[in-house]
């Protein structure tokens, strides 16, 4: 059977995106995808490789690696100050399709890290024979109201789950890299509330604006903790298979997977203690069986590749060179402030005239860890007295103010409490230390497109 790449007559490109943390993860995926997709080159991007330390490791297995400076982005350190690890590894993804277009590469295929590939992707393939971007939708079919992320979570994430996205090189793609990469430069965040998460959530409009998008909903593609109410496996003269649709499975997204605790199958939740979503019902291996022999290889190929050393390595661009940690607040406050973007300084710098001293001015304290990982019902009786307080301040002020008043307050308070409208917090720069840095600061603004025709738009089942 001929490979990808002969079949359509173009060098094929895979590409992940990771932290120094993540490279068990990188490897695993890439050694699956070059075992079905023989003449195809996988590269990782490094997020934080700083001094190059892992190039003849990533080298040695096989893979391609690339680093920021290679990619057109200018300012790498201010991108990378201003998004925590999630924002900058997100936000870096259509610099990096850019670049490998510009390398020679006509169709070009993303995975998140914490993929594991089965076969030879041949219908994504086929599909970039009409299509130049192929995207996978979430779910396919509505979700149990009562079962955790909900269509709700759903909608504020993004209809369609950009661990995967598929492009071949063409007017309409490059069109769509423009657009998004100049979104992605200081609009991926993750802020639900304001309409943000990451590069994904920008990607509901491409059906919409571009030309020649393929939405695959096969089964097969992108299993995940979010279709599981639709999804099934089962394994068949040593092939696995979707039950419901009876095909081969191409492959399975482990989102949130936590190999200490394989059973909760994803560790993401919500964090909200003031939300329903804390208590909806959860998918695990207790009650999938069908899935834990697949979470077992794929934490087995994990440890195989060290994750539990490489784990332990700190994020390359987590702390200022002091060695503080750099709070989520902190690199908000830099991330919506045109001065200090503008400025000549590195944002990682401490002294006088430095970012993190306006910061310490301003009475932002140095970072602490606070641990995250509480299950909905400790969340609950962690912040009851918080959340008793909250409503009696509320139920006080709804008294005082009146109804309709209260309304407007309560909107207007949901707005000015965003990270985004903090601004005021930080003090003003000076504007000596911060003179004008060289244009380089900023990527040149993208041309404007020629007038389109209506977007074609393919639906592909199978």
């Amino acid at each position: 059977m001929q490979n990808p790449s002969s079949q359509h007559g173009s060098p094929l490109h895979f590409f992940t995106i990771v932290a120094r943390n993540y490279l068990a993860h990188a490897i695993v995926l890439g050694e699956s995808v070059l075992r079905s997709h023989t003449t195809a080159v996988f590269s990782i991007f490094l997020v934080d490789d700083i001094g190059q330390e892992y190039r003849s490791l990533i080298a040695e297995r096989g893979f391609r690696v690339i680093y920021p400076e290679q990619v057109r982005l200018p300012a790498y350190r201010n991108f990378v100050f201003q998004y925590n690890v999630t924002e900058a590894s997100t936000g870096v993804k259509p610099f990096v399709i850019q670049f490998l277009f510009d390398s020679g590469a006509e169709r070009v295929i993303y995975l998140d890290p914490d993929i594991l590939c089965f076969r030879r992707f041949d219908e994504v393939l086929n599909a970039l024979d009409f299509s130049s971007i192929v995207v996978t939708p979430h779910i396919c079919s509505p979700m149990p109201i009562d079962y955790f992320p909900g269509e709700m979570g759903i909608m504020r994430s993004g209809v369609f789950n950009l661990g995967f996205i598929a492009l071949r090189k063409s007017e309409s793609s490059l069109r769509f890299l423009k657009w998004w990469s100049m979104h992605l430069r200081d609009e991926c965040i993750v802020e639900m509330e304001s309409g943000y998460f990451v590069d994904q959530k920008w990607v509901d409009l491409l059906p919409a604006c571009f030309e020649d998008v393929c939405i695959m909903r096969n089964a097969a593609y992108n299993i995940a903790y979010w279709n599981l109410h639709e999804r099934s496996l089962y394994e068949r003269e040593g092939v696995l298979r979707e039950a419901h649709s009876d095909i081969s499975v191409a492959f399975i997204h482990f989102s949130g997977i936590d190999i200490n605790d394989l059973n909760s199958i994803a560790k993401y939740a919500a964090r909200n203690p003031f939300s329903a979503e804390l208590h909806r019902k959860r998918y695990t291996l207790k009650d999938r069986p069908d899935l834990a022999p697949t979470f077992l290889k794929y934490k087995e190929l994990l440890l195989r590749e060290g994750i539990e050393a490489w784990s332990q390595l700190p994020y390359g661009y987590g702390t200022f060179s002091n060695g503080e940690k750099i709070s989520q607040l902190e690199r908000s406050l830099y991330r919506i402030s045109p001065v200090w973007q503008g400025g000549n300084l590195d944002p990682f710098a401490v002294g006088s005239g430095s970012f993190w001293e306006a910061c310490r001015k301003s009475g932002i304290k140095p970072c602490r860890t606070v641990s995250t990982s509480f299950t909905g019902a400790e969340l609950t009786e962690r912040y009851r007295l918080a959340r008793r307080m909250v409503r009696l301040l509320l139920s006080f002020l709804v008294r005082v103010l009146g109804s309709e008043k209260y309304l407007q307050f309560a909107k207007y308070m949901r707005y000015q409490l965003l990270p985004s409208h903090h601004g005021f917090l930080l003090r003003r720069a000076s504007t000596q230390s911060l003179s004008p840095a060289p244009s380089k600061i900023r990527p040149p603004a993208p041309q404007d497109g020629k007038n389109r025709s209506t977007p074609m738009v393919r639906s592909v089942n199978e």
